[in-house]
């Protein structure tokens, strides 16, 4: 019994219900499309097979000729009219007799009599393969009728209350129109029962746990998703926020994770002697530029001096979580590592945030080469000097091999995975690769993490802590002096 309770709690544990629904939605077109199909094909079989058959119906009064009890008898001689009736309508004898009438040598039809509950009428109901055998064959019944009463019970009078029609429509449409719906609904059950099994089948990380059972790692902390937009009129603008810790509108329980994750971070790199740390994610969108910016903030809301590198020459996105439409760069991080600039001319400083930057707005399509050029290693050795702690923010590792050469310049990877997106296998080739490289690989964030509405405890909105002032800037960066050819900018 408690194994039988371990086991469906264990299941429970591994069921997320709004990843199967989401699948599911996503794949309403594909379940639509095939129930369609499926009831098209019952249709089409249910019509080539199925004979066309023909009803019509007439209508008696059943009456007993002499009762104490006038209503009573009614009722008691229909019932048994209709018992007897039925039986006698499918006898030989009658069957020869319409036979006759009709000039055919076989009976081609069926005959069945029921009382209308609560009352003492009778309804004959016949069915043939044509509406003019079952009209002829139900005339003929009643014109028997007379004689065939006489076997049921000599009591009783039989007066027609409603004449037979010819029949117009067949019964088969009926029948092909309610197996097609029954075809229909049956298939769309099924389809979803499959496609739902299909997503707890599938082995991407949904819950911390899945991310220390199913990936050789670690995990570094869990943050929930956050919407892009503010509000409807942010939606209908296409107008995204800003994810940032430093943002008055940020819950406390997102301010509260980063600090948690950064704290154990920083305990880890402290151990290690790590200052340089590189973010990184198997594919695009998993939010790694996000985590890599609130990282590198929270990390200067602990009085840590930090150095933010969006080493993502070919998407740079930093630029556009810290860049107002006003702000400008005097030269980018490509032009520093083409040696086209100083770095003091490539250093932003958001004074807001106290964050210094080496920021890109421009796509570098050779972004590999120079990533493995000598300039960058010289400038991760030469800001080491001045940081307590570089962030990178890399590209990522399934679209070239930047973040793998930038993992080389580290001291510490951090890899971030996106809620049920990347299989469990692709994530741990990606762990291997970053274990080979020369920074030590400290474990994962599991990121935009999806729950059902009310599923999960919120916590009240961030907005008591205000802004975090600035320790002031670290002075014009002329005290890096010229160090060969980063000094001035090449002609």
């Amino acid at each position: 019994m408690n194994e039988t309770k371990q086991d469906f709690s264990s299941l429970l544990d591994k069921l997320d219900l709004y990843s199967i629904l989401r699948d599911t939605l996503r794949n309403l077109w594909a379940i639509l499309l095939g129930a369609i199909a499926v009831a098209m094909i019952v249709n089409m079989v249910v019509r080539a097979d199925f004979r066309n058959t023909y009803s019509t119906t007439a209508t008696f009064v059943v009456t007993a000729k002499s009762s104490s009890n006038y209503t009573y008898s009614n009722l008691s001689a229909a019932s048994t009219m209709a018992n007897s009736f039925t039986n006698i309508l499918n006898s030989n004898l009658l069957k020869k007799k319409v036979c006759q009438d009709l000039g055919t040598d076989s009976f081609r039809a069926a005959a069945s009599a029921e009382v209308i509950n609560g009352t003492n009428l009778m309804t004959l109901r016949v069915t043939a393969d044509t509406p003019n055998n079952t009209y002829r064959t139900i005339r003929s019944i009643m014109y028997n009728m007379v004689d065939l009463t006489q076997y049921v019970s000599t009591d009783m009078v039989l007066e027609v209350l409603q004449d037979p029609a010819v029949p117009t429509r067949a019964d088969a449409s009926f029948s092909a129109r309610t197996q097609t719906q029954r075809a229909f609904l049956v298939s769309v059950l099924v389809f979803s029962l499959g496609f739902m099994y299909l997503s707890y089948r599938k082995e991407t990380i949904k819950s911390e746990k899945d991310l220390e059972n199913k990936l050789d790692a670690k995990s570094l902390g869990m943050l929930h998703h956050e919407s892009l937009y503010r509000n409807l009129g942010d939606r209908i603008r296409r107008k995204k926020k800003k994810h940032l810790v430093t943002e008055l509108t940020a819950q406390f329980e997102f301010v509260e994770r980063y600090k948690k994750i950064a704290a154990h971070i920083s305990a880890q790199a402290h151990k290690s002697g790590a200052k340089t740390i590189l973010v990184t994610s198997v594919q695009e969108h998993e939010g790694k530029s996000t985590v890599s910016a609130n990282l590198a903030l929270t990390l200067v809301q602990q009085s840590y001096k930090v150095l933010l590198i969006d080493g993502d020459l070919r998407r740079p996105s930093q630029n556009g979580l810290f860049l107002g439409p006003d702000d400008k760069l005097k030269a980018s991080l490509g032009a520093l590592l083409m040696g086209q600039a100083t770095l003091g001319d490539a250093m932003y400083h958001d004074t807001e945030r106290n964050l210094d930057l080496l920021l890109n707005k421009r796509n570098i399509s050779n972004s590999t080469d120079i990533v493995s050029s000598e300039y960058m290693s010289r400038l991760i050795a030469v800001v080491r000097n001045y940081y307590d702690f570089i962030i990178i923010d890399s590209p990522p590792m399934s679209l070239m091999a930047d973040a793998e050469v930038q993992a080389d310049l580290a001291d510490m990877s951090i890899l971030v995975v996106k809620y049920d997106t990347v299989l469990a296998q692709d994530l741990n080739d990606a762990i291997d690769s970053l274990r080979d490289c020369h920074a030590q690989f400290a474990g994962c964030i599991l990121n935009q993490v999806r729950t059902l509405p009310g599923s999960r405890r919120t916590v009240g909105g961030y907005g008591g802590y205000g802004r975090y002032g600035h320790y002031g800037r670290y002075g014009r960066y002329g005290h890096y002096g010229e160090y060969g050819r980063y000094g001035k900018a090449e002609n």
